[in-house]
């Protein structure tokens, strides 16, 4: 920190900004003013889309500016630099300008995973590349330290500088009564949470000597937190996977899906304790820091087949999903991390980050990725569904699909309603207004698939299986009588018993006997009842009856069963309306 406080460093750090970083620093320039100009300045003057895009132009160009900078430096031939930083340059302003024409509804998840990955290995860039011709990897250690415990510095006076300035306005405020708008804290955090911090930041970037420190520097206290609290804790994962792993031998059972939580885990502070262990290897550990970074990850490797098998599991149960897609590939970037710390011991540590960026890359940013494979998936096993199921009417509206949903079996319905959602919201995929029309209420949906009684024989009712359903009308109901003298009786928990059998045939009846002819009989399908049951404020059903002239309208139910009875209890209200002749 005492590096931001005197006057000699502030002035060289000013110079370096300026001669050695000069891109950046207009990059960074640029950034804010836009932002200024932003917050000052008129509501519309730039749509959120519009917005995002400049952000993130003027953020990787600088970023990319301070790459190809660093690396440059390590170049005899400054020409063949010029060429490169031009070249990349125009890449991203093509990218900048593709993006800025995108309409706003554009399907947003598969670039912005694609520019994420390629993201990624430029933030890497920043420590590794200028360290191509290096044998080991400690004076890219060394500066990669350094980089980080200098933004972590540079942050915190930014921090410091805003938290201030917003106190001192706020009390204006208070003490004066003068109001102060907003805009003002809005400014101090740009100036201070992002100018300041960021020409802090590359101010104090090594260079010459010091960029290719090789010092080999061993933390005392990195190596006793190493030794006696992160061993232990993966020790300890260990022992809990190895004995789940005895279990499903023994039991002979597959493993579960959230068994890939506990190895990723136990992954993330392996290859912590090798980072954290690599200067004090390369100077000359004891023998127990030597044994753990090379037999932990061969200890790990076997847990690694269990989550394979567990995710394989998952994938077999419920088919391809864009998280799965990508954690069966973060489970074959730990075969290759613990492979490749077995062989290359203690001699590298920088190809872990490097070999994690570019399979995040092959996996997202390529014409074909894991985004766009997920897509024709669901859309194929959709599509093939459909056809099974004989579907006539396509797309379907929301009342047609609740009703196609519940021919299929509870799981298989769920998973559909699911994909169809993620298509919808995730991938924003209009593809599958071939299948259903829009305004669908999906949660509704899901919520009535799951309240769905199955009955697991063809003539009773399992009780672990039955759901009780109720709902009723809120609203005064307004019933206009059609034309010719009517009659209408009124219900109000009228109570009923019915067979069990008949909620196996999908359809209810009870009896009515408020006419002085034959008695009207009163039919309504159980996936009317289910809707109703969904919804927090059920519309009136219109109700089939035995005579064809009458009408029943049900404004109100409930159907349960106890556990020792052989009926369904059946209460409802509403009004049957009938047509009588004249006398």
């Amino acid at each position: 920190m005492k590096k931001f406080f005197t006057r000699q460093i502030l002035i060289k750090s000013a110079e370096q900004c300026v001669k050695r970083f000069p891109l950046t620093v207009g990059f960074i320039g640029m950034l804010t003013l836009f932002l200024l100009t932003e917050c000052w300045g008129a509501d519309d003057l730039f749509t959120s889309h519009q917005f995002s895009v400049i952000i993130y132009y003027l953020t990787v160009g600088g970023l990319l500016s301070l790459s190809l900078r660093l690396w440059s430096e390590e170049l005899k031939k400054q020409r063949i630099a010029q060429v490169t930083g031009l070249l990349c340059h125009l890449l991203l302003i093509a990218d900048a300008c593709y993006l800025y024409a995108l309409p706003e509804d554009f399907q947003m998840l598969e670039i912005g995973l694609g520019h994420g990955s390629m993201l990624t290995i430029l933030a890497i860039s920043i420590g590794t590349f200028s360290f191509f011709r290096e044998k080991d990897d400690i004076a890219s250690w060394n500066f990669s330290l350094q980089l980080i415990s200098q933004a972590f510095a540079s942050w915190i006076v930014g921090g410091i500088m805003c938290g201030g300035l917003s106190l001192l306005t706020a009390s204006f405020s208070g003490l004066f009564g003068i109001e102060v708008d907003n805009n003002y804290y809005k400014t101090w955090s740009i100036l201070f949470c992002i100018t300041l911090p960021s020409l802090l930041f590359i101010g104090q970037i090594p260079s010459g000597e010091s960029k290719h420190d090789r010092t080999r520097y061993a933390s005392a206290f990195t190596g006793k937190t190493v030794r006696y609290l992160f061993l232990p804790l993966l020790g300890c994962y260990l022992i809990v996977l190895y004995a789940y792993l005895l279990k499903i031998l023994v039991q002979w059972q597959l493993p579960d899906g959230w068994v890939a939580r506990l190895v990723t885990a136990l992954m993330g502070g392996c290859i912590a304790v090798e980072f954290g262990l690599f200067p004090t290897l390369r100077q000359g550990a004891g023998t127990f820091e030597r044994r753990a970074a090379r037999w932990l990850p061969v200890a790990i490797l076997p847990l690694l087949v269990l989550m394979t098998i567990g995710v394989g599991r998952r994938i077999s149960d419920y088919g391809i999903t864009l998280n799965r897609l990508y954690l069966l590939a973060l489970n074959i970037w730990f075969y290759i991390v613990c492979t490749g710390l077995y062989f290359l011991r203690e001699r590298r540590v920088q190809w872990i980050a490097l070999s994690f960026a570019g399979i995040f890359m092959l996996t997202s940013a390529l014409p074909v990725n894991f985004v766009s494979f997920t897509q024709r998936y669901m859309i194929r096993s959709i599509s093939a569904l459909i056809n099974e199921t004989h579907v006539k009417k396509l797309p379907m509206n929301e009342e047609e699909y609740i009703d196609w949903l519940m021919t299929l079996p509870p799981q298989q319905a769920l998973l559909v309603n699911s994909r169809l959602r993620i298509l919808n919201y995730d991938f924003q995929n209009k593809e599958i207004r071939q299948f259903i029309e829009p305004e669908i209420h999906w949660w509704r949906i899901e919520n009535c698939i799951e309240k769905t009684p199955q009955p697991s024989d063809a003539t009773t009712v399992a009780e672990e299986q039955y759901t009780n359903l109720s709902a009723s009308v809120s609203a005064p109901l307004k019933i206009k009588l059609s034309d010719g003298a009517s009659d209408m009786t009124l219900y109000k928990e009228d109570y009923r018993e019915i067979p069990c059998e008949e909620w196996n045939t999908g359809i209810i009846s009870f009896t009515l006997h408020d006419t002085d002819s034959a008695a009207d009989t009163i039919r309504v399908r159980i996936t009317d009842l289910r809707k109703a049951n969904a919804q927090s404020d059920m519309a009136a059903l219109e109700l089939t009856c035995s005579q064809s002239d009458n009408r029943f309208i049900l404004t109100g139910f409930s159907l349960f069963r106890n556990s020792s009875d052989k009926n369904l209890h059946f209460r409802f209200s509403g009004c049957h309306i009938t047509r009588t002749s004249i006398h």
